[in-house]
């Protein structure tokens, strides 16, 4: 009889946790207003919407290639196996819209074959390969997130791509068993006229330390460009250069997670954005099927906050490939958004939707 019980206090728990993300969207929905809001869409980069619907605390949360862009040292998560393995993770949506908008994804002169060849490689969005205490992550050609480059009206629609993109190359080492250091280095692309870009070389580095199994806290020292429109991952993500990030996720039961960051602690420039900002940000699996996120984060500029929410749909690890001994979850639909508010009291949605497939 004793099996019964645990299942019913597990359905229970979830239950209640489900009124938690419902209370949590009435929040969000009463909080700002019900005037017509203004819309803003990431529907290429593959690794924001995550992130982004847990409140930006992704410093200490459990990831493959998301986990590098936050804290190197978190590169593969938690995982303790140092078997060998090999994994690609592709986006078969971003090569489909780069040939239905080959205008906003290429230059003029680019000639029609080097169009074909990149489009081929845009289908590959990252790559992971792990041997012993080593694991080496690569990012290839992910949009970026600056608040500029962003702004568009379509769900679809694309601001000068490859004129705006960027490629990490991440390395990861494991210390000891709770102990790993990282560090990235990123190729960083920007428009700051049409068809016209520039490129720059940023470095990063992190460590992790997990003091209990279900504890992770994690530390990071961020680099990327500055433009004169702001820093190139300054807004949803909340990243200024040269920033020191601090955070913790914790594991009450197992598919929960709870995550906590404090943004950017000493910057070397940029000093009066964006400094010390609280970040919170849950997770719920349900059964491999749905994930439900929420969280919220201060904008320190508007003194006001924002909150955020969303969903990953079907963990292809566990139920397409039996939950590989340490695998993390792989959820082939994501999606992420902001529900803020400006000085001006209008209401912004940011919207990202992503597409994944770890092979």
């Amino acid at each position: 009889m004793q099996p019964p019980l645990r299942s019913k206090q597990q359905i229970r728990r979830l239950f209640y946790r489900c009124l938690c993300f419902a209370a949590l969207a009435l929040l969000i929905f009463f909080e700002n207003g019900f005037a017509q809001p203004k819309n803003s869409y990431i529907a290429v980069n593959t690794l924001i919407a995550r992130p982004l619907a847990m409140g930006g605390a992704f410093l200490a949360v459990d990831d493959d290639l998301a986990a590098s862009l936050y804290n190197p040292a978190n590169l593969g998560g938690g995982s303790k196996t140092r078997a060998f393995s090999f994994q690609l993770f592709l986006n078969p949506l971003t090569p489909g819209l780069a040939l239905a908008r080959r205008e906003d994804f290429y230059n003029h002169s680019t000639s029609a074959s080097a169009q074909a060849f990149a489009t081929l490689g845009l289908l590959i969005k990252g790559l992971t390969l792990r041997a012993g205490p080593f694991e080496v992550g690569a990012i290839l050609a992910e949009q970026t997130t600056n608040e500029i480059a962003i702004a568009a009206s379509d769900l679809f629609e694309v601001n000068d791509y490859l004129d705006n993109q960027y490629s990490v190359l991440a390395l990861r080492m494991r210390l000891a068993e709770r102990v790993a250091l990282g560090g990235s280095l990123g190729l960083y692309y920007q428009s700051l006229a049409r068809k016209q870009r520039e490129w720059q070389l940023r470095a990063s580095y992190g460590i992790t330390i997990a003091p209990w199994p279900n504890v992770l806290l994690g530390v990071s020292y961020l680099t990327m460009p500055v433009t004169p429109n702001g820093g190139y991952r300054n807004h949803p993500e909340r990243f200024v250069n040269g920033s020191v990030n601090i955070g913790m996720s914790f594991r009450p039961y197992p598919g929960t997670i709870i995550a906590a960051d404090i943004r950017n602690l000493v910057e070397d420039e940029n000093k009066n954005e964006m400094v010390r900002e609280p970040h919170f940000g849950i997770e719920q699996n349900l059964f491999s099927v749905l994930a439900l996120r929420g969280g919220a984060f201060w904008k320190s500029e508007d003194e006001r906050l924002a909150y955020t929410l969303g969903f990953g749909l079907i963990d292809s690890a566990k139920l397409l490939l039996g939950n590989p001994r340490g695998a993390l979850p792989n959820w082939l639909l994501n999606y992420g958004a902001v529900v803020e508010k400006d000085n001006a009291g209008q209401r912004r949605w940011i919207h990202a939707l992503t597409v994944g497939i770890r092979i």
